[in-house]
Formats: C-alpha cells, sequence, structure tokens
C-alpha cells in the first residue's frame, strides 16, 4: 500500500513539474520600448513621433514625418497610411522596421493642413495589428512673401 501511495505522490510531482516546464517555455519575444515591458501578443502602439508632437504642428513643405511603434512592421506594403489632401509620398522602414519615414515625393502645399491617417489593417511581425486608427492633423508654414 505505501508504494502505490508513494508512486502517485512521484506521478503527482512530475505533472506538476512538467506543467510548470512548459508554461515557463512559452515563447514571449519582450520587447522593451521605453523600458517598459511588453510581450508579442499585446497590439502595437505609437510610442514616437518626429516632429513631436505630430498632432496639429506646423511642418516644413519638405519634412519627413517619422513614427517610432513598440512591434516591427512585416514591411513597407503592409504599413498602410492614408493622407488628405492627397499627395505623392514615399515610405521608407528603420532596419528594425519599428520606425517609419514618411517622405513627400514633392513638397507639401505651403499654407495647407494635412491629415493623417494610420490605418487599422498595417500588419506588424507575429500577427499583430493597431487596436485603432490613429489619425494627426498638421499644416505646413504659410507662403507670405518677401
Amino acid at each position: 500500500m505505501n508504494y502505490k501511495k508513494f508512486a502517485l505522490i512521484l506521478i503527482f510531482l512530475f505533472a506538476i513539474l512538467f506543467a510548470f516546464f512548459i508554461v515557463s517555455n512559452r515563447k514571449t519575444a519582450i520587447i522593451k520600448p521605453n523600458n517598459k515591458e511588453v510581450s508579442q501578443i499585446t497590439s502595437p502602439e505609437l510610442i514616437s513621433t518626429k516632429p513631436n508632437p505630430l498632432d496639429d504642428t506646423i511642418v516644413s513643405s519638405t519634412e519627413i514625418i517619422e513614427l517610432t511603434f513598440s512591434r516591427p512592421l512585416e514591411n513597407v506594403p503592409e504599413f498602410k497610411i492614408k493622407i488628405e489632401p492627397k499627395t505623392d509620398y514615399k515610405i521608407e522602414l528603420s532596419g528594425d522596421k519599428k520606425t517609419v519615414k514618411i517622405i513627400p515625393a514633392t513638397p507639401f502645399e505651403l499654407g495647407t493642413t494635412y491629415t493623417l491617417f494610420i490605418l487599422q489593417n498595417s500588419k506588424f511581425e507575429g500577427g499583430g495589428r493597431l487596436p485603432k486608427e490613429l489619425t494627426f492633423h498638421f499644416r505646413t508654414v504659410k507662403y507670405r512673401g518677401f
């Protein structure tokens, strides 16, 4: 009888150790934006902009807009934005794919207010998406002549 109790206790302990081993070996790719731990299953966040702040700011007609996220994007075509009024632009990703540069192909129109929409269906590595669409309004300097 003692042998059966000992065997059951031993099996129970092995089951607990096995469960602990499985839980502790899960992959959770830790990213540390601003010294804050975020697991790979959390939604990506916009952590900085350049110019800062981007919303309701004045930019030059050739200013490059930079957006830095907490997680890497999949690639350039998967980063979905819209700029109104419509303007031509080029997108570049940094080496770690967390920072996006929006480069105007032609200068922004002087004295114009633009709205930048970062669409929710932008894709990030690991299958993440933004929790909501992000919207920023910026304007260019007005031409006042000489």
